[in-house]
């Protein structure tokens, strides 16, 4: 993979198979929408801030939660919910 320059952003493409924008952030292609709109460009433009802001690195996605996580988390709010009524 080259290395881009310090002042460089990724450039947005046109992905031909799906018609649709497509930049690569750290070797990793993120589809944005259709190629050509406004709003492909405004996905464009908002995905390549946060690479930005992250220092140039897709931000992380957050941890994966077990079933046992989801029910106690719900058990939780279930009593709260009902506790108030």
């Amino acid at each position: 993979m080259p290395r881009l320059r310090h002042n460089v952003s990724p450039s947005l493409r046109f992905h031909r198979a799906s018609g649709q924008a497509v930049v690569t952030l750290n070797g990793r292609d993120i589809y944005l929408g259709k190629h050509g709109t406004d709003e492909s460009r405004a996905e464009y433009e908002r995905r390549i801030a946060e690479w930005h802001a992250s220092g140039k690195q897709l931000p992380k996605a957050p941890a994966d939660l077990t079933l046992n996580e989801l029910m106690d988390s719900f058990r939780s709010h279930a009593e709260t919910y009902t506790d108030s009524t």
